[in-house]
């Protein structure tokens, strides 16, 4: 061995050992990061609106643009790991992917890439398969992400247990609508049920089934089909029904509310 030379087998354990201390220190690094983006995601979703300024600051803590458009989804806080672990898998090297814990929910937030449909990507839907998730309407511009959230966490809670896929307020807004004016003591159904009263019993059947048949058909001839009787038929049910509701399941605006009062 030449004098001043490491002994064999040392300049190995050496070189291991600061491969060590790299990895280390890389791993407090992403510690740091993460505890960073945790303080500024709660400061983003915290009770109280932050200023313009305040959320300018976040973005750029972020390093994300506030003009971009965003994927607010959510989850159950029981699918968190799985999430994360396919975020870390999935994710480009340029991606500005975040999750948040709040309540019982985890959260996704994403910022979309110029020039993708609004619609989820292949690689978005992925991370959430086997589980159920709810994905707000998409946010324009990184001051909509609070409000994305808010439907996203509202999206989630209106789900039945148990159900898997991914689900968006297209899917849920009757249930949510509904169960929201329930819960402020405007029950939809006395739009339509207690005008009903008035017919037999055998009459209110028929007009609820012609009502839930052509709310789904939107189609006089098809629903003539679905119900076995004459288009005539159809039409004179409708009057009848508006006759004693007075809904028109005609016009947009009060097929809508029967919609939500038959639901």
């Amino acid at each position: 061995m030449v004098a001043g030379e490491a002994p064999p087998g040392h300049v190995d354990i050496l070189a291991a050992s600061v491969q060590e201390r790299y990895h280390s220190g890389l791993e407090d690094i992403e510690l740091v990061d993460a505890d960073l983006q945790h303080q500024y995601l709660a400061q983003l979703l915290a009770p109280a609106d932050p200023s313009k300024s305040v959320l300018q600051r976040i973005a750029a803590a972020l390093r994300v643009d506030m003009s971009a458009d965003f994927l607010v989804a959510a989850c159950s806080r029981d699918d968190s790991l799985p999430v994360k672990r396919r975020i870390a898998l999935k994710s480009r090297k340029n991606d500005k992917v975040f999750t948040y814990e709040q309540g019982h929910h985890t959260l996704v937030i994403k910022q979309r890439r110029q020039g993708v449909a609004p619609d989820l990507e292949f690689d978005d839907a992925s991370l959430f398969e086997g589980m159920a998730a709810a994905v707000a309407p998409l946010a324009a511009g990184f001051a909509n992400v609070r409000p994305a959230v808010l439907a996203a966490r509202k999206i989630m809670s209106d789900l039945p247990m148990g159900c898997t896929g991914i689900f968006t307020l297209g899917d849920r807004w009757q249930s949510i609508a509904r169960h929201r004016m329930a819960q402020l003591g405007c029950d939809p159904g006395q739009l339509v049920y207690p005008l009903l009263r008035r017919c037999t019993d055998a009459e209110r059947e028929r007009l609820l089934e012609m009502a839930v048949a052509y709310l789904r058909t939107g189609s006089l001839v098809n629903t003539a089909v679905e119900l076995h009787c004459h288009r005539n038929t159809i039409v004179n049910r409708l009057e009848s029904f508006q006759r004693y509701t007075g809904w028109d399941l005609r016009l947009p605006a009060d097929a809508s509310a029967v919609l939500l009062a038959l639901r």
